[in-house]
């Protein structure tokens, strides 16, 4: 039984980057922040229920999201598989969310003869200038490492360091370094050998002046010197990218792979198709469909040759009908935010178990004093109607 089990978990890693690929980029790290934050301008306001995708040979997958009382925090992911016997319990992953919501651990549960089973588990550590994720997979009923990632920022540059366990200590394998300018992105992907960090792949992803990634060129080194190897092109039309192509560099020629296009809503991704190329025809084929969905935050992958997205709407908790129609800024704040609104009575903040901390009778007042974190911010205006929004303090 327990190979299976073991077995089993990296059957689940296999299907269509369900697991490791996918919940990485629901989590808060600062490679998804920096890289995904660029895919266009999008609605905050929603964040996905479900999502459906098949691959071409009739396998399919959902997901259902589970966020905690104020529909802010993602808690749970229920994965399920359909593969033409119904559809089965595959993968549920729970996460645990500190004061200042950062992710402290992702669980990973696989379901084996209808008995939830531990399967994999990642922990995140945080520091000032830096951020540590650590993974572990169970075997033999117990948690055994099985790498790890170390996030550096440093002005316009960020590092990451990825160390492998060999069974008893961990040894550096591979170093991400992002380079930022106003006009593109660049990530050098090197390897250790000998000692000595060797150049490996890099990837330059192009900005526009609206900071939206318009390409990204990979190149491989070969021979001591950078090739190309492949081309993405994000085709943007109002604000979204609608269409993605994937060319491939072969015989001295780009080559087109995979044509990706995209339906929106309300500034969402809900829908997308993956096509592929056989003998110059685009025929309907399995890739990695990316679906970007709130402002500066997620991007998912499903692979498949399609996928549909369906929200829910997160916009401020109504006390009542009669809402008072506010806005507050800055958000995220630092010291003092104004609240707008035609007809201010007070205001008052909330941590995120109901306690208040802060009361305002007037329109403009200063956070400082209030930790790091997500708050719940309620105005009442003189009818005595109000309204809650969410509000974050740097």
């Amino acid at each position: 039984m327990k190979k299976v089990i073991f077995t089993l978990a990296f059957l689940v890693m296999a299907y269509g980057n369900v697991v490791f690929a996918q919940h990485k980029t629901n989590l808060k790290s600062m490679e998804k922040e920096v890289m995904f934050g660029h895919y266009g301008l999008r609605n905050d306001d929603i964040r996905p229920s479900e999502a459906n995708w098949t691959e071409t040979n009739g396998d399919a997958y959902r997901t259902t999201f589970t966020y905690d009382e104020y529909d802010y925090y993602l808690i749970e992911q229920f994965i399920e598989v359909n593969m033409g016997y119904g559809w089965a319990p595959s993968v549920l992953w729970i996460y645990d969310y500190d004061f200042f919501g950062n992710v402290l651990e992702a669980m990973a549960y696989v379901n084996v003869e209808g008995e939830w089973i531990e399967s994999e588990k990642v922990m995140y550590t945080y520091g000032t200038d830096e951020m540590e994720i650590v993974y572990q997979m169970m075997i033999d009923d117990q948690w055994v490492n099985v790498s790890k990632e170390v996030y550096n920022y440093i002005d316009d540059m960020t590092t990451i360091l990825f160390w492998a366990w060999n069974g008893s200590n961990w040894s550096s394998s591979k170093l991400h370094t992002y380079t930022y300018s106003d006009t593109s992105i660049e990530v050098l992907i090197q390897y250790m050998q000998g000692g000595a960090w060797q150049n490996e792949e890099k990837h330059i992803h192009t900005l526009d002046f609206e900071g939206n990634v318009t390409d990204i060129l990979s190149l491989v080194w070969v021979s001591n010197t950078w090739e190309n190897s492949t081309h993405t092109v994000y085709n943007f039309s109002e604000g979204v990218f609608a269409t993605k192509t994937f060319d491939k560099w072969y015989n001295g020629t780009w080559n087109e792979e995979f044509s990706f296009s995209f339906i929106y809503e309300d500034g969402n991704a809900t829908h997308g198709t993956c096509m592929v190329k056989d003998d110059n025809n685009w025929i309907p084929g399995d890739g990695d469909i990316e679906m970007a969905y709130g402002y500066n935050a997620a991007s998912d992958y499903y692979y498949g040759s399609e996928v549909n997205v369906t929200y829910i709407d997160v916009t401020g908790l109504k006390e009542n009908n009669n809402t008072v129609g506010f806005k507050v800024y800055p958000n995220p704040a630092k010291g003092e935010i104004s609240v707008q609104t035609e007809s201010f009575g007070k205001a008052e903040i909330y941590n995120i178990t109901g306690q208040k901390l802060m009361e305002s009778n007037v329109n403009t007042f200063n956070v400082s004093t209030l930790s790091q974190g997500v708050y719940l911010l309620k105005v009442c205006n003189l009818d005595g109607n109000s309204e809650t929004q969410r509000i974050v303090v740097k």
